[in-house]
């Protein structure tokens, strides 16, 4: 009997460690690591966001297996696709905090790759760069340029993007892609994603966002934003405000309504400074 016992203990464990095996195949484990500078202008909550965005994006983008399936794609669409896989098939995430004092915030994170939605992303056709394409076009607009923009200068000022700061002292990068999108037409505007180098810092801000029901149906909302451009010593250069107001009813979606008009108003302001720049950044 005790020989039976046995042998139905080592089948009972064959059978766990099976479907455990089975189970496994069904994801793929991911981990990475990251750290964020600590800076005044920033809350910690909002630093340790961040820190978590880029673990979460450096897991994915380090595993050997995604690594290996998309292996035909640039690294800017491998970022891409490595953010949607973030958004869409990462689960059962664990974050660790390795260091967190006054000028680090870092972040370890773990989880694990719904293999299926990661499988059906990566069969998705992904958005791809022609670089010879982008090559001819930057070439003619170049060629249509004026010369002195380029030949009279010898640096043209590298700008930073501040994320959005509300008024009760949270910020958010929700706008900062949009922003650096447009500034990208101004000819002697160059964007950097780091504050240390750069010489000018632009700092979007939302001074006002208030709603006020003027009957049963309908209220007013009411917002206002400031674009400022100033030196990195924090000097300012110049800035712009666009304030609105716009009637909604109560079956419109007050959050996205918010979002769409703030869009709005802050790529307003940059259209009103367009030029400007131009003028206004030099040393």
């Amino acid at each position: 009997m005790i020989k039976n016992f046995a042998r139905l203990f080592v089948l009972a464990l064959a059978l766990i460690n099976g479907a455990g095996a089975g189970a496994d195949s069904l994801f793929i484990p991911v981990k990475g690591n990251v750290c964020v500078n600590v800076t005044s202008d920033r809350t910690r909550a909002a630093i340790r966001y961040q820190a978590y965005d880029k673990a979460a994006l450096m897991a994915v983008k380090s595993s050997e297996e995604i690594s290996r399936l998309a292996q035909n794609s640039d690294e800017h669409n491998y970022t891409l696709l490595a953010y949607k896989l973030v958004d869409k098939a990462l689960q059962d995430v664990t974050v660790t905090t390795i260091r967190d004092d006054n000028k680090k915030i870092c972040l370890e994170i773990s989880g694990r790759l719904d293999k299926a939605k990661a499988d059906a992303i990566l069969r998705e056709k992904q958005n791809t760069i022609d670089t010879e394409t982008v090559k001819n076009i930057a070439d003619k607009v170049n060629a249509t340029l004026p010369k002195s923009i380029y030949e009279t200068d010898e640096t043209i000022p590298l700008l930073y993007i501040e994320d959005l700061k509300y008024y009760n002292g949270k910020t958010s990068s929700s706008y900062t892609a949009k922003l650096a999108e447009k500034l990208a037409f101004e000819p002697r505007v160059l964007v950097t994603e780091n504050k240390e180098l750069a010489d000018y810092i632009l700092i979007p801000r939302l001074l006002l966002s208030k709603i006020e029901p003027l009957n049963q149906d309908n209220s007013r909302y009411s917002m206002s934003v400031v674009v400022e451009v100033r030196k990195n010593n924090g000097e300012l250069v110049d800035s712009e405000q666009q304030n609105r107001y716009i009637l909604i009813n109560k079956k419109q979606d007050a959050q996205q309504t918010a979002h769409k008009l703030l869009q709005k108003l802050l790529e307003d302001a940059l259209n009103n400074m367009s030029g400007k720049l131009n003028r206004l950044l030099k040393y």
